[in-house]
């Protein structure tokens, strides 16, 4: 039926519903009719498709998006370090003790740095002495104020200065806000050759971290949002249904990032409610996730509608099929893809609970608006929802991809074993580099080079060591707090010289230090001794290579074993606590790396149940989470030779790293389970509708594959086109993310459900869809099926199945 005769037709049933006339059915090559189940249960169409229902759904969503766009706007505001959320560790009551008994210059080392070379030295000193007063008037931000020429001998440079700040502040997002502040500060100041200061350390890198990842995500929704509208404008041929898609899922990202916006606020209403903290991941996965999956439901919901359009006549009809074909699988993937951020709650640490409540709600958020919104908005587009196809009508190559799909099926199902060889032989080959998997923490190197505290930490790293912005901190609880008159000192002096010989030992700075000049020893003093507890001291440690590097965090292991050595040596003498930036977030990676344990398998059972749940087919499960596995692992090899071994560099100037955050391996892990499962639900979908209809799982792979291969396809290039807009921006842990994660969809749409899945369930043959106690209902191929086009003839009716 032509164009014109469906818009009468839409019209006049949108007549009948508004008068309260019933509707009238249409008729279709279908058996069953319209609106029919194949049962021949009717289906209550106007109960929920209406314009009253798609007006107020249009509303609804409306509102809320109006709503939450303040909040989402102002996300990037409320980002936090990641170093919160080290509860019980060692490094974590190392800071809350230097925090409340020393200078928080030790807790948070922050480092005001000028080089002032060329600079005539009265000017300089000019110059340099107003910056120190600017700091110390700043009273809401600095509690105190040390030149490095005082505390330092033998400085290095005339003409390049630096003084460490401690900074108000009690955790360490309270120590980033004070970075803004102090930049301010400088910023106010006329320095001699126009050369302002750099403001590092701790805190500055990190907030840096944070804008950088800020910036990757606006450069990553520029190229995301055209290069997704033209593949949709491929698929569909239409301007409007190519749109839709876009608008609902970004709609959902928004609600999404105003939700979290609105937990990361301190509530002075709701003052039970804690803020949640929020990491630099998780804008950009909420917004990787929400784009890729939402406009992949948007996809699969979009073409099962315009599939049912061209059979039944109304828009009603086409809807309500839809709802219970690919509504159900959106809604199935949506449940699969929750299960594994959920998982992420098993690590205790608190800025997890962030990525795992963002992926959680940023699928809620984009599967609701895909099963109400998008609806709505076809309703009451109607017809319209093809425009601007004439203009793209000229595509005629479009349509080659059905009989690519049908020859393609019968190639696989005809040599199942080959192809089951040649798909695991590459998943095999690629997940070999993961077994050479190195874990890295966030190195200097890793933050944008012309960062005010990359470049800050260079210069201080140059002229006085890579130690001093952040050393190791060993907090010493003596027995009583006359330990400088008794055996205390005696002590220190044999834990110094056990220090000094470690071969990465750069310094060691002790209260007991009798070097340099007066005053520096009086400086020295009064940062190393404990206002309120004089059974605390702290012992300095600097290291030779950069604090964050392999070399560092192994010289950390030798320190913490020599103090244990110590304790168990005198059980009476003092304890130790080893802290400082480079011990927390060795604690963090080994806190993640140790989580791991329980995270893994609770991913692979709580997929397997659902899907067992959903498909009714124990092979299939079973299967599923095999293929899953290796596509991990596919992934993480691939990472591992992009980043670990270089080639990224010089193939796609990805930044070269000495290992994998595992941060970025932890979400990678959770979320690709996840995100597989939506082909895995649409492809099992599809080849489970065929074999209900004529129970031959050969016919039925090959049927599956000619409905969904081309929309798989299509969703795959999306999605791999949203993540990789995002991995090539200036945070090195965004790139990991964002090429594991489109390298583990390419290969899930390819290899493992166009080659693997398809091979393996022709294979299986009867046992694909046996479930312990049930046995197969008995049914036989339903001729006059109004999909008739996509139906194949069975070559041999004794590979029909009756049943177990």
């Amino acid at each position: 039926m032509d164009t014109e005769r469906r818009r009468d037709l839409d019209t006049k049933v949108e007549s009948q519903h508004r008068n309260g006339e019933p509707e009238r059915r249409s008729r279709l090559s279908s058996p069953h009719g319209a609106g029919v189940e194949p049962g021949g249960k009717e289906l209550p169409i106007t109960r929920h498709y209406s314009r009253r229902y798609a007006v107020i759904t249009l509303l609804f969503w409306g509102v809320l998006t109006a709503l939450f766009i303040p909040l989402a706007y102002d996300f990037t505001s409320r980002i936090q370090s990641t170093l919160s959320g080290m509860k019980g560790t060692p490094s974590e009551i190392v800071r809350q003790n230097v925090v409340k008994n020393f200078s928080t210059a030790l807790a948070f080392p922050t480092a005001v740095v000028w080089d002032a070379k060329g600079v005539p030295a009265a000017e300089a000193d000019a110059s340099w002495k107003n910056a120190l007063d600017a700091l110390r008037a700043d009273s809401n931000s600095v509690n105190d104020v040390t030149d490095g020429r005082v505390m330092i001998e033998n400085w290095p440079r005339s003409d390049w200065y630096a003084a460490f700040v401690a900074v108000k502040a009690e955790t360490y997002g309270d120590a980033e806000k004070r970075v803004p502040e102090l930049r301010d500060d400088m910023a106010k100041i006329s320095f001699a050759g126009g050369k302002h200061p750099w403001v590092t350390g701790g805190p500055a890198l990190f907030l840096d971290l944070n804008l950088a990842s800020t910036e990757s995500l606006r450069v990553g929704e520029l190229f995301a949002f055209p290069v997704t509208f033209i593949i949709l404008l491929l698929v569909f041929r239409s301007l409007v249904a190519a749109f839709l898609p876009v608008l609902v899922a970004t709609i959902g990202v928004v609600c999404t990032l105003g939700i979290l916006s609105f937990f990361a606020l301190d509530h002075r209403i709701l003052p039970f409610l804690p803020a949640l903290p929020i990491t630099f991941f998780v804008p950009n996965l909420v917004t990787m996730i929400g784009l890729g999956v939402g406009i992949d439901y948007c996809l699969i919901y979009l073409a099962r509608y315009r599939r049912e359009r061209a059979n039944h006549l109304t828009t009603q009809e086409a809807l309500q099929i839809t709802r219970k074909t690919a509504g159900k699988t959106v809604l199935v993937s949506a449940v699969m893809v929750m299960s594994g951020f959920f998982t992420l709650l098993f690590i205790p640490l608190e800025f997890f609970t962030s990525i795992a409540l963002g992926g959680v709600l940023v699928v809620v958020c984009v599967a609701l608006a895909t099963l109400t919104l998008l609806p709505a908005m076809i309703f009451l587009v109607g017809t319209r929802l093809e425009w601007g196809s004439a203009l793209l009508r000229s595509w005629k190559w479009m349509q080659i991809a059905p009989q690519l799909s049908e020859k393609w099926g019968r190639l696989v199902v005809g040599r199942p074993w080959f192809c089951l060889f040649i798909g695991l032989s590459i998943l095999t080959v690629l997940a070999l580099p993961a077994l050479r998997l190195q874990i890295a923490s966030v190195e200097v190197k890793n933050i944008p080079a012309k960062s005010d505290s990359r470049l800050g930490y260079e210069s201080l790293t140059e002229n006085l060591g890579a130690g001093w912005m952040m050393p190791a901190i060993i907090l010493v609880q003596h027995s009583t707090g006359e330990w400088l008159t008794g055996d205390g000192l005696a002590q220190e002096k044999v834990l110094v010289d056990q220090f000094s010989k470690l071969l990465n030992t750069e310094k060691i700075i002790t209260v007991t230090d009798g070097s340099g000049s007066r005053r520096v020893q009086q400086t020295r003093m009064g940062l190393l001794t404990s206002y309120n507890d004089p059974s605390q001291s702290v012992i300095l440690l600097l290291s030779h290579t950069d604090p964050q590097s392999r070399p560092a965090r192994d010289w950390l292991d030798d320190v913490s074993h020599l103090l244990t050595q110590d304790e168990a040596a005198a059980p009476n003498g003092p304890h130790y606590y080893v802290g400082g930036l480079p011990s927390v977030t060795l604690s963090a990676d080994r806190v993640i790396m140790s989580a791991l344990w329980t995270v893994i398998p609770v991913t692979l059972c709580s997929t397997f149940i659902l899907l067992l749940i959903f498909m009714r087919s124990l092979l299939v499960a079973l299967k599923a989470i095999t293929l899953n596995l290796l596509c991990v692992l596919a992934a993480y090899g691939f990472q591992v030779i992009c980043f670990q071994d270089g080639w990224g560099a010089s193939l796609a100037h990805l930044f070269p790293t000495n290992g994998l955050n595992t941060v970025v391996l932890v979400i990678c892990f959770c979320s690709l389970f996840g995100l597989s499962m939506d082909y895995e639900v649409f492809i099992l979908s599809a080849v489970r509708e065929s074999w209900l209809d004529q129970h031959n799982i050969r016919l039925a792979v090959q049927e599956g594959l000619m409905r969904v291969a081309g929309i798989i396809t299509s969703a795959a290039l999306i999605m791999i086109s949203v993540f990789l807009s995002f991995a090539f921006g200036d945070v090195v842990e965004i790139e990991q993310l964002g090429v594991g994660l489109s390298f583990a969809i390419l290969l899930d749409a390819t290899v493992i459900r166009l080659l693997l899945v398809p091979a393996i369930m022709a294979l299986m043959g009867r046992w694909a869809f046996w479930f312990p106690g049930q046995a197969l209902p008995v049914a036989g191929r339903q001729r006059g099926h109004h999909y008739e086009a996509e139906k194949l003839n069975p070559p041999d009716d004794s590979e029909k199945v009756a049943g177990l």
